[in-house]
């Protein structure tokens, strides 16, 4: 998979940006969690694994030197987590340390690679002298906790600055374990939808939670074109956290939107949607322009279907002259972030909609005032 399928091109807009010493506050506390209450926790559930971090790749002999290291009383690494609403603690940094013990106490592998207690090689937990087994489970490991009441801004750039697993973490990865709950569920179901699908032309989700986040995009920019203000990770962030747990008739509503919106993509766009193509409707380019899925998503979804289906062969012609257009090359390839850009991209489908003789009703997307077409 080419690497602009995975980089969210949320930073695009990139620059020094107001952040207000209220969204600085973060709250930190430092533990001394014994080897026993880290067991307990991770049995009880209080320890949580985002869903980006939930593969272990460690292998037993990189385990083994860990536990080496306990027995030794060599100072391992601060462990990282944050606190959530529910009191449970998500790891943010540490979950292959962590897991290595657990696994080591429920003695599921035996000690090898030891480069300096090799008479304990072949050990299982149990199999240790009674004496290394108490000094094992009392042993204390650093924990630093961010308090649940730190603000949000700060837990995401702490996310994003303290993970060290295999890979960076992309926005959405952080996104979705700073707000697990009904609307992230949501979001992990409704990237599966037959239509959704269909209209990317993938059979199955991208990894790294990449279609999650084309979904959230669709619908805060639907749902708050007329508040959108830059920083785009930012309005993400606000969107995802304020609908963490919304209910039965949003959820519904939410289901029925892209679902209706993807079909009817599907049925006037064919193979097209959300690439640039050429005057006769040709892809020219094979991955999925998300600045053109932001535009063309949220005006389909507020224009009269009747009309898309019955002109569909005019909506397609005008939507692929917008490519011919340098200015909204523009609006679709620098800077996509911009307030003005994305104003300036929907305003221009907008207009290739009623050119085709489609009509647009604009009172879903809260009054918007969209910027004129030359400034």
């Amino acid at each position: 998979m080419a690497d602009e399928d995975l980089d969210l091109g949320e930073r695009d807009d990139s620059g020094q940006h107001d952040f207000p010493p209220s969204e600085r506050l973060i709250h930190t506390q430092a533990y001394d969690l014994s080897i026993n209450t880290l067991q307990e926790q991770w049995d009880d559930g209080t320890l949580l694994i985002p869903e980006f971090q939930r593969e272990y790749v460690w292998d037993n002999a990189k385990a083994s030197r860990l536990i080496e290291s306990l027995l030794l009383n060599i100072p391992i690494p601060v462990l990282f987590f944050a606190e959530t609403p529910e009191a449970n603690y998500q790891i943010v940094d540490g979950h292959q340390r962590v897991f290595s013990v657990t696994r080591y106490l429920d003695n599921q592998f035996p000690l090898s690679g030891l480069r300096i207690q090799g008479d304990f090689k072949g050990l299982r937990f149990h199999q240790l002298p009674q004496r290394e087994q108490r000094f094992l489970r009392t042993r204390v490991m650093r924990a630093i906790i961010i308090s649940a009441d730190s603000s949000p801004s700060m837990k995401f750039e702490v996310f994003e600055r303290l993970n060290t697993g295999g890979l960076a973490l992309n926005a959405q990865e952080v996104r979705h374990a700073l707000n697990i709950g009904r609307f992230s569920g949501l979001l992990s179901t409704l990237e599966t939808d037959t239509a959704f699908r269909k209209c990317l032309n993938i059979p199955r989700p991208r990894k790294r939670m990449v279609d999650q986040e084309l979904i959230l995009r669709f619908f805060a920019l639907r749902d708050r074109l007329s508040q959108y203000r830059t920083p785009l990770v930012r309005f993400l962030n606000d969107y995802m956290r304020d609908h963490r747990d919304p209910s039965d008739n949003w959820i519904s509503e939410k289901q029925e939107l892209l679902h209706g919106t993807m079909q009817l993509i599907n049925s006037v766009m064919n193979a097209t949607a959300f690439r640039v193509t050429d005057r006769v409707g040709r892809p020219t380019e094979r991955v999925i322009n998300r600045a053109v899925f932001e535009a063309q998503a949220i005006v389909f979804s507020v224009c009269n279907s009747d009309e898309a289906m019955t002109r569909a062969q005019y909506l397609r012609e005008s939507l692929a002259a917008l490519f011919s257009d340098s200015d909204y090359d523009g609006l679709i390839r620098r800077s996509t972030g911009d307030r003005a850009r994305t104003l300036g991209r929907v305003r221009d489908t907008i207009e290739a909609f009623r050119s085709a003789g489609v009509s647009v009703d604009l009172s879903p997307l809260g009054g918007v005032t969209f910027p004129p077409k030359h400034q």
